[in-house]
């Protein structure tokens, strides 16, 4: 599957990432934002959520370079309680 994150660059100059900071991704789907984010991380963490199995089984193929993020299958709506 070939995914093309909409509006990827604008998103992420618009973070403004410090390589130390701790990130959420809400909405994982094809992992692009997250890949994005996790590659200027340093010590940093991202979660990310998604409730679907393929997203994640996807993310975890796309993310298995590194090491600094975990993966959430569940909806961003219960996002307090799971982190």
């Amino acid at each position: 599957m070939k995914h093309i994150s909409v509006l990827l660059n604008e998103s992420i100059d618009g973070l403004n990432i410090k390589p130390k900071g701790i990130y959420v991704d809400a909405t994982l789907g094809g992992a692009g934002h997250s890949k994005e984010i996790i590659k200027r991380l340093e010590s940093g963490f991202l979660y990310a959520f998604d409730q679907d199995d393929f997203a994640i089984n996807y993310a975890t193929d796309i993310l298995k370079e590194y090491n600094n993020y975990h993966l959430i299958k569940s909806n961003f709506r219960y996002l307090q309680s799971e982190l």
